[in-house]
């Protein structure tokens, strides 16, 4: 005598731990409601107080199910579509393994043009006692039935067609339910961006006839574009647009030769789009921690975005193919789009979630975008050193002084003795020299510079140069400079900690890392002094320049180290 394959009750149970997390087992229902072709799919948790989900329910204005399909949509494995690499659905798994992942009852009515109302459910807890009653359970039969019927309030109900979903029982939520509310509600902006768009796409393609707009808890979902150069149908359509660069189009093998067939090629393309985020976002290194770029997601949409028809199916790095992200990567963005008969090559899972280009398609991608990442990579850095540089607009000062003042008049006021290495030195003569050299030659900037110093006995200055000094230091005869270099990579770790600290940021943690930055600044110049040689004789000025070359050499060495083998909150 035969047995099942399987006792239901148990691998149900087994597939509740499929790869889904909540999000992406909610948008399989909003998946189904796009493929029926619903303009508006609205979605909704009943909560018991507020850390308790009663349940969840789904309604959209699709073209709705008849019986036949009705009776199906519930098994395991089903579609109407299945297979089918025209739309966004395929493998009919979505919405039964999504549902389970998540809760332990499934409710479906719907509802086509010119019918009734059917209904017809899936319980877990019916299955598991048939199961332990050596029966088997079936999905029920739909029957005529009214959502207004329900033993609970369905809101939204849909007038002439249209399908509603609803999970109860729900028992594997790992967040309370205001933190899954607000992430669902970013997650399904992101990934289902383009639907409701719906326009936009290379050469003017359209994904449907109509853009979707998709509504949780009553409030619409506003799109989020992780290139930032759509604003319209985002939260904040007044922001400026990020730089799009030119598209990147290239064939890719299908490899499966009957769904070669089908398509009527052996190759399809991949299209990569990639931006630089606006240049007033980023100012400094750290910029993406304030407020306003948090509330954008600016620091959760570094990486790639990988869209399977239009739905983002993956946003992350793409694992072991040798190119390491950095904090500077948030100031840009990418997406890879390509169509369902590419599955094979970005091994998409049966669920939807991740793809991950096979090893030949991570080698083209790499040597596709790499050059492209460094260069923006080196013009946002280039940007911030010279931002750093720039005077305050209406403030007539020399590029890089300010932010110093303070620290200037403690030198203007505190009672030291005067300096004796300059005393000799005709300071107009320094002061002119000095000038010239750090205005590049350009007499009115030499001549802002000659001014500044004129009026304070210690001026502090920023400039960038290439080499490891840390700092140049100028006696000028009783007016004496200290000359930031900017490009040391101690100023690049200043600027975040800086940057973070002034937006309230990771304070406590702001606090030990500014602490072990001034340690490294003084170990380094510790470092400095202890390589010097008892027996060497050096002039004071031959003594000062060797002190300084290897201070920011040895400060480099320890923050690098630093950066590499301590410190996660710091990225080059």
């Amino acid at each position: 005598m035969g047995v099942k394959p399987f006792a239901s009750g148990k691998a149900f149970e087994s597939l509740r731990d499929s790869d889904f997390d909540s999000c992406s087992a909610l948008a399989e229902v909003i998946d189904n409601s796009i493929q029926a072709d619903a303009k508006n799919i609205k979605i909704t948790f009943d909560l018991l107080g507020k850390d308790v989900i009663e349940r969840v329910l789904f309604s959209d204005d699709g073209k709705g199910m008849n019986k036949d399909i009705l009776q199906n949509c519930l098994r395991m494995g089903w579609s109407s579509r299945y297979n089918d690499r025209t739309g966004i659905g395929r493998f009919g798994v979505g919405m039964t393994l999504g549902a389970i992942h998540e809760c332990r009852r499934v409710e479906v009515y719907s509802k086509y043009i010119g019918g009734d109302w059917l209904y017809t459910y899936l319980d877990l807890d019916e299955i598991e006692r048939a199961d332990n009653a050596e029966k088997d359970w079936e999905i029920p039969s739909p029957i005529k039935k009214n959502p207004s019927e329900a033993s609970f309030q369905i809101k939204n109900i849909p007038m002439e067609h249209g399908t509603i979903v609803v999970w109860s029982k729900y028992d594997r939520n790992r967040d309370k339910p205001a933190i899954l509310i607000e992430e669902l509600r970013s997650w399904i902006g992101r990934t289902f961006r383009y639907f409701i768009w719906n326009e936009g796409l290379s050469q003017g393609e359209v994904l449907r006839q109509f853009p979707v707009s998709i509504f949780l808890n009553g409030q619409e979902i506003k799109a989020i574009d992780p290139l930032y150069v759509r604003t319209e149908k985002t939260a904040y359509p007044e922001d400026p647009k990020a730089i799009e660069y030119q598209e990147i189009v290239f064939n890719w093998p299908i490899g499966d030769p009957k769904i070669a067939k089908q398509y009527g090629a052996d190759e399809a393309p991949i299209r990569i789009r990639f931006s630089v985020l606006p240049e007033e976002w980023r100012t400094t290194p750290g910029s993406g921690n304030r407020k306003e770029m948090i509330q954008r997601g600016i620091s959760n949409n570094e990486g790639f975005s990988f869209l399977r028809h239009g739905r983002e199916v993956g946003y992350d790095w793409i694992p072991h193919w040798g190119f390491s992200s950095k904090e500077i990567d948030r100031w840009w963005g990418c997406e890879i789009h390509f169509e369902p008969v590419l599955d094979m090559a970005f091994v998409v899972k049966n669920i939807k979630r991740g793809a991950v280009p096979n090893t030949d398609l991570k080698v083209a991608l790499k040597k596709k975008l790499q050059a492209t990442i460094n260069k923006t990579r080196e013009d946002v850095q280039d940007f911030w050193k010279k931002k750093s540089t720039e005077p305050d607009p209406g403030v007539d000062l020399p590029a890089g002084v300010g932010g110093h003042e303070q620290s200037q008049k403690i030198a203007q006021v505190a009672s030291v003795p005067a300096g004796k290495l300059a005393a000799d030195m005709d300071t107009e003569i320094e002061i002119d020299k000095v000038s010239l050299g750090l205005s590049d030659g350009k007499k009115d900037e030499a001549a802002r510079w000659k001014a500044i110093f004129q009026s304070q006995p210690f001026t502090i200055g920023e400039k960038g140069w290439p080499g490891a000094t840390f700092v140049d230091i100028h006696y000028m005869g009783g007016s004496d400079a200290l000359i930031y270099n900017n490009r040391h990579k101690f100023f690049e770790i200043f600027n975040i900690i800086r940057s973070e600290v002034k937006d309230g940021i990771n304070l406590e943690f702001n606090a030990e890392r500014l602490t072990t930055l001034i340690d490294m600044l003084l170990i380094a110049y510790a470092k400095a002094e202890s390589s010097m040689s008892p027996s060497e004789k050096m002039s004071p000025n031959d003594l000062i320049d060797h002190l300084k070359n290897n201070w920011g050499h040895f400060l480099k060495t320890y923050l690098t180290t630093w950066q590499e083998e301590f410190d996660n909150g710091i990225s080059e």
